[in-house]
């Protein structure tokens, strides 16, 4: 007779002080987005943080070292709720479709939070190489692990026969993402007098021009 398999262990719950604590620093997270938002981050203080969270600041010391590690938490908060946002909208779509969904909802999520991504024009951010330098690593493996969902999506394009295959599937991942920073960074920096999420429409049929099979 076969032994029976184990039960899966269950995740441990916080308890209610680790839970309190979370939420709190959420809360000061949240705050530090504000003001970063508001005033840049150059101009923002550790003091101006706290009174807007309306705690001390030595409080604030507590549970952040300093203002970047603030940045860094919110970016790989937003990098982290934007990753989900793009899984439920490719769920079970054809691989061109998960293509136009994966730009359309990351320039959508941009648009919305556009203050917020201005910060990394901000400091200097204006490539790809920028990401770690300005975000640490976290960010720099979630937006790794964006490209590498965007590559998946190309790949299956290129096996279903929707894409060329005589190009590497690297190069047409890179192309298309050069392509949508691009857009990204113009829009930010210009007068944002159009919508940002309508230019993935562009930016896919142009990508899909030069990408295409021959007929």
């Amino acid at each position: 007779m076969a032994r029976p398999s184990s039960s899966p262990r269950k995740r441990a719950s916080k308890s209610p002080q680790d839970a309190a604590r979370s939420a709190f620093r959420d809360e000061l997270r949240m705050a530090a987005e504000r003001m970063f938002a508001t005033n840049g981050f150059a101009a923002t203080k550790m003091t101006d943080i706290a009174r807007e969270a309306d705690v001390g600041v030595g409080t604030l010391y507590n549970y952040f070292a300093n203002k970047q590690e603030i940045f860094e938490e919110i970016f790989a908060t937003r990098s982290v709720e934007l990753e989900q946002l793009i899984d439920r909208a490719i769920d079970g779509k054809p691989p061109v479709e998960r293509i136009r969904l994966t730009l359309r909802v990351s320039l959508e999520y941009l648009e919305a939070h556009a203050e917020l991504f201005a910060l990394y024009a901000e400091r200097g951010g204006v490539a790809e190489i920028d990401i770690e330098r300005l975000g640490g690593n976290v960010i720099e493996e979630r937006y790794l692990q964006f490209l590498r969902k965007l590559e998946s999506s190309v790949q299956a394009a290129v096996d279903a026969g929707d894409l060329r295959g005589d190009i590497p599937v690297w190069t047409l991942m890179a192309a298309l993402a050069g392509a949508r920073n691009g857009a990204a960074y113009a829009w930010l920096k210009g007068a944002r007098n159009h919508r940002l999420a309508e230019t993935s429409e562009t930016i896919l049929e142009l990508f899909l021009t030069g990408a295409r099979p021959p007929s």
